[in-house]
């Protein structure tokens, strides 16, 4: 009996330096793999499709340098999937260029959990089939963008709108504000944090929360609930993802309206929206 527990032993061991090993192995190739990005020049092809986007017009030569590292990596890295059209470098590069502005405060690699991009033209319909109390209900939905497990779907008309026409909204934003907020497995509105801004982000969060949902309840005008939209008081997972659309997208308006949680929201991304176009002051969303 003594024998064979020592084989199991030695048998999770040998089970734990394998995965050790082959962690290492992947560590040591994501580190080639950025260092060969690097030194990579950017293609100028890409800088003409960024050139139509405002936020990266107003970067400064560092910010843009970094990002252009990062647009490198998503494109490298993930897999994009045309919903009945064709995936192009424009498509590309507009998708990795917000994914990773949301993470510029992040180092190369940190909270990029996104395996697949699936791109439809326009809106897409999902079906959604559930059963309450043995009463099957079946629920047909139009769009623009949806994201579980690590993989995005998303509506290229509606980026294309967003760009067009920059305002609060951005929907490549708000699906991956989703997965960074998946990150711990729980599509709750709090992101995976430090143990120790639990309790802060919750308190904050919550009551911005209950705050707007009651005055929606009361039909109140506020001018905060018109800056988020009534789609954010869903539920948390909703809130925390318009919130971040508008953190990045209206960062002076957002600030004036919820500075607790703008507060949140820069200790979180690491960096200060409001002044991340800092070349370009007059910013203001």
């Amino acid at each position: 009996m003594a024998s064979y527990y020592l084989l199991l032993i030695q048998f999770l061991f040998a089970l734990i330096a394998l995965f050790l090993f082959w962690q290492s192995v992947g560590y040591f190739r994501r580190m080639w793999r950025y260092k060969r990005l690097k030194v990579m020049p950017f293609p100028r092809s890409y800088v003409t499709i960024l050139q139509n986007i405002q936020q990266y017009q107003k970067l400064t030569p560092k910010q843009k340098e970094k990002l252009h590292v990062m647009i490198l990596l998503f494109i490298d890295q993930k897999e994009f999937v045309g919903a009945k059209m064709n995936i192009n470098d424009e498509i590309k590069v507009t998708i990795a260029f917000y994914a990773c502005l949301m993470r510029l405060g992040f180092e190369l690699g940190e909270k990029d959990h996104v395996s697949t991009v699936i791109v439809y033209a326009e809106h897409f319909i999902v079906d959604d089939s559930h059963t309450i109390d043995g009463i099957h209900h079946t629920r047909t939905s139009v769009l623009e963008g949806q994201s579980a497990n690590g993989t995005v779907v998303i509506s290229w008309q509606d980026i294309a709108q967003n760009i067009a026409k920059p305002g609060k909204e951005n929907v490549i934003i708000h699906e991956f504000a989703h997965e960074l907020d998946f990150e711990d497995g729980l599509a709750d509105g709090t992101p995976l944090l430090e143990t120790s801004k639990y309790q802060k982000w919750s308190e904050v969060f919550s009551k911005a929360f209950r705050t707007l949902r009651n005055l929606e309840e009361r039909q109140k005008h506020s001018e905060g609930l018109i800056l988020l939209g009534n789609y954010a008081l869903t539920n948390e997972a909703e809130f925390f993802a318009v919130c971040s659309e508008r953190f990045f997208q209206i960062p002076k308006a957002f600030k004036n309206h919820f500075p607790d949680v703008y507060e949140e929201l820069k200790r979180f991304y690491r960096l200060d929206a409001e002044k991340l176009y800092s070349s370009h002051p007059d910013h203001n969303g």
